[in-house]
């Protein structure tokens, strides 16, 4: 698995679709993509807004993305980066952070290739 994940608009998507020759048709978006069903493309991109609006509907997203996983061992996931900065007065917005960083630190650990895209540049971190 490749982890790419870096803050908001740096260019996490066009780095890596350039770089693989890929389009945007072979991407799932974390945005739109179904809550109860994997996605049947190997590249899931905003994997925190996925996590979000799985929190929001009480749903726990570990069990779904161990499964995508599982289907697509060689999947990339891209997410940005949303643990620095101040801590939300809300709840959910919270437990979202707490949640996503968790997995994030899980995701690095388990993946072969880890880079974080700032300005469209890559730091190869594992």
């Amino acid at each position: 698995m490749h982890f790419i994940l870096g803050g908001k608009n740096q260019g996490k998507l066009n780095w890596y679709l350039t770089r693989n020759h890929a389009t945007i048709e072979d991407v799932a978006d974390g945005e739109t993509m179904a809550l109860d069903v994997l996605p049947e493309q190997a590249v899931i991109n905003h994997l925190h807004r996925w996590i979000f609006r799985m929190i929001q509907n009480n749903l726990d997203p570990v069990p779904l993305l161990e499964q995508y996983l599982q289907k697509y061992p060689d999947a990339v996931i891209l997410c940005d980066e949303i643990g620095c900065g101040v801590v939300p007065l809300d709840p959910t917005e919270r437990e979202w952070r707490e949640v996503t960083g968790r997995i994030c630190c899980k995701l690095a650990e388990k993946a072969e290739r880890v880079d974080r895209i700032f300005c469209g540049l890559n730091m190869r971190l594992k």
